[in-house]
C-alpha cells in the first residue's frame, strides 16, 4: 500500500505527488543549494512524522476520556472529567504545532521538487481521486505509447470495495476523445477471451478513466451486476462510471 508514511501522504494531498519514499534523502549529501533545501525537508518530514504519532496520541487519549465521560453520564447522570481539560490542552497544542509543521514541509518540498523533476519512466504513481489519499493509488505500468496498465493498491481496493488489490484491473489509452478504458484482469484476455473484457465509456482525464475501471468491478461482483455487459447499463450506470 502506497503512501503509509505520513510526510508523503500529506504531500500526496497537497500536490497530488505520488512519491513510493523519500526521495530527497538521495539529495541530502549534496554540496548545493538542491542539497540545503533536500537537507531542510528531510528533517522537516522526520518532524511532521513525529508530529502526527504525537497528535494521534493526544486524540486518542482525549477520546477515551471523552467516552469514559459519556458512560459516566448513561450510568449516574454525572460526569467527573479528571484529567479532561489537560488532555484537551494536549491535543490543541500538538494541533497547532502540526499545522505549522504541515505548511513548512509543504513549502520546504516544493522548493526541492522546483528543482528536482521527477521522471515518470514507464511507470505512474496517481492518486484515484486529487487532493483525496483516501481512496488509494493506481499504479500505471506503459504497454504502449498511449496506454497503461492499471493495478489499485490495497488502499484503492478496500475504498472501491474490489477483491483486487495489487492486480491488473485493465488499461487505460489516450485518445482524441480523452482517455478509454477497457476493464479485464489478465492481459491475455484482450486476444483469447474478448468476452472476459469490457470496454467502458471514454473519460474527460486519466484519474476518472482509472476510477471508471474500479466502478465497473465494484459493480461486476455485486449483486446490480445481472451478467449484464457495460453496453446493457442504464444511462445512470454509464454516467456513474466515468465520474
Amino acid at each position: 500500500m502506497f503512501l503509509t508514511d505520513p510526510a508523503l501522504r500529506r504531500i500526496a494531498a497537497d500536490t497530488n505527488d505520488v512519491l513510493p519514499e523519500h526521495l530527497w534523502r538521495h539529495d541530502t549529501a549534496t554540496l548545493d543549494a538542491l542539497g540545503d533545501l533536500a537537507r531542510v525537508l528531510h528533517k522537516t518530514a522526520l518532524e511532521f512524522n513525529d508530529s502526527t504519532a504525537t497528535l494521534d496520541k493526544s486524540l486518542t487519549r482525549l477520546g477515551e476520556l471523552a467516552e469514559a465521560a459519556h458512560q459516566q453520564l448513561a450510568a449516574r447522570a454525572d460526569v467527573h472529567l479528571a484529567g479532561y481539560h489537560q488532555a484537551l490542552t494536549d491535543a490543541l497544542a500538538a494541533r497547532e504545532r502540526h499545522l505549522v509543521l504541515g505548511i513548512m514541509l509543504i513549502t520546504a518540498y516544493r522548493g526541492w521538487r522546483n528543482h528536482r523533476p521527477l521522471g515518470d519512466g514507464d511507470e505512474r504513481h496517481l492518486l484515484l481521486q486529487p487532493g483525496d489519499p483516501s481512496r488509494g493509488v493506481a499504479v500505471l505500468r506503459q504497454q504502449e505509447p498511449h496506454t497503461w496498465l492499471v493495478f489499485p493498491d490495497t488502499e484503492a481496493a478496500r475504498a472501491f470495495d474490489i477483491p483486487y488489490p495489487g492486480r491488473l484491473v485493465g488499461e487505460i489509452t489516450q485518445t482524441g476523445a480523452g482517455w478509454t478504458p477497457i476493464a479485464y484482469t489478465n492481459v491475455r484476455h484482450r486476444q483469447s477471451q474478448p468476452g472476459l473484457t469490457y470496454p467502458l465509456p471514454a473519460c474527460d482525464d486519466l484519474a476518472s478513466a482509472c476510477r471508471s475501471l474500479l466502478r465497473w468491478w465494484h459493480l461486476r461482483h455485486s449483486e446490480a451486476w445481472r451478467s449484464r455487459t457495460p453496453g446493457q447499463l442504464t444511462p445512470a450506470e454509464l454516467a456513474h462510471l466515468c465520474t
